[in-house]
């Protein structure tokens, strides 16, 4: 019984560090071009980034939740059903890597190509991490392609370009995603490499799901993108991902214990659901305290108490709603959860895009951001509201 628990912790432990060290990496890098090359340079290169982020969410089609539902319930047909989805979505990549020039010069159409590639099959073999619990292998993989990463990066520091900065970036990513394929190869069944349409039918409310929670917290970013000049896209774009992360923080403490979440009574539930918000109000502060620091002192940027105040009511609302959503889905109410997260979208798209264009920037795009993520609280209270 001991060893047992002793390997659910590892397990718990290996998978949580393995999730700190993507979104470390994921940051590290706007921070290593900032630092090295010009705030002009990434902000040039958010827009291919952003590009990338939604092509991805289109080719991966909720594949990660589906799939790992579908392992679940057909552990004996892992590789068919593993080799069958993976076909399936190929083409997406070919589509949004010629879709790309429609945004991009056609010297870039390549590198997005491979990029998108890497994204696609790294994927495409989560599930496989998470059910093989392969979360060891998982570092080792991100760990390495990341020293890949900086090499190059190093040696062209002096002369780093937005086109030098693609290349290096999407080599990176393909290396990555190749370094996933390579541990799961023997997943691939050749005989059952075909195509099945029907796949994008049965996944469609994962992907929905999927893409929604997406949009909520990036479209903001987006219409920064559209109305703001490099050096701000550069800046929100930094911001948007350190409070991101502070956000997630809730998803780490509380997602390995899902299965906890659902076993236990009503009552147990909202005990836990009441001390992780009592933790956000000791937690989400110290964030906004780092990020204050990482902006002032690495991005030279001073921003005003009015910015921090509309930073915490857009982060702290996950400490509170994020156990109500898996209440939602144990209460198999997902039509629920697809309102809220597209409500929350709409109000977060409408009111960003307002106030950006009434000149409020960085404090009007993120504010309606936080009011979004108010609406979103209200409505995972109170899901009979969406009726």
């Amino acid at each position: 019984m001991k060893a047992n628990y002793y390997n659910r912790i590892v397990h718990i432990s290996s998978n949580t560090l393995r999730q700190i060290i993507v979104s470390a990496f994921g940051m590290a890098i706007p921070f290593l071009v900032i630092h090295f090359a010009q705030k002009e340079i990434w902000g040039a290169f958010v827009s291919i980034l952003l590009y990338t982020l939604f092509a991805t969410q289109v080719i991966n089609w909720g594949n990660k939740e589906y799939v790992l539902r579908l392992f679940s319930m057909l552990p004996n047909k892992i590789k068919k059903n593993y080799s069958r989805i993976l076909f399936t979505r190929l083409p997406l990549v070919f589509l949004f890597s010629i879709g790309s020039l429609c945004f991009f010069p056609v010297t870039y159409t390549f590198y997005i190509f491979i990029w998108l590639l890497g994204r696609y099959f790294n994927h495409s073999t989560e599930a496989l991490v998470i059910y093989e619990k392969k979360f060891n292998a998982s570092i080792t993989i991100e760990v390495i392609s990341f020293l890949v990463f900086l090499f190059p990066f190093y040696w062209l520091k002096d002369d780093f370009g937005i086109y030098s900065l693609l290349v290096n970036y999407s080599f990176y990513q393909f290396i990555r995603g190749t370094g996933y394929f390579v541990l799961f190869q023997k997943y691939l069944s050749s005989g059952n490499i075909k195509m099945d349409f029907s796949y994008y039918k049965q996944a469609f409310p994962f992907f929905l799901l999927s893409v929604l929670g997406f949009f909520t917290s990036k479209i903001d970013l987006y219409i920064i993108d559209y109305f703001e000049n490099r050096t701000i896209v550069a800046n929100y774009q930094v911001l948007n991902s350190l409070l991101v992360f502070a956000m997630s923080v809730a998803a780490f403490i509380y997602t390995p214990f899902t299965k906890n979440i659902y076993r236990n009574t009503t009552s147990v539930v909202r005990q836990i659901q009441k001390q992780l918000s009592l933790l956000g109000l000791f937690l989400v502060p110290i964030g906004l305290l780092i990020i204050h620091l990482i902006t002032m002192y690495y991005l030279k940027t001073s921003l005003s108490i009015w910015f921090y105040t509309i930073a915490f009511l857009y982060v702290y609302p996950s400490f509170i709603y994020g156990i109500k959503i898996v209440e939602l889905f144990r209460n198999h109410q997902e039509k629920a959860v697809i309102k809220i997260l597209l409500t929350g979208t709409l109000i977060n798209a409408i009111l960003s895009t307002i106030l950006v264009y009434l000149n409020y920037g960085m404090s009007g795009a993120l504010l309606g951001a936080a009011l979004a993520q108010l609406v979103q609280l209200v409505l995972t209270s109170k899901p009979s509201l969406l009726r």
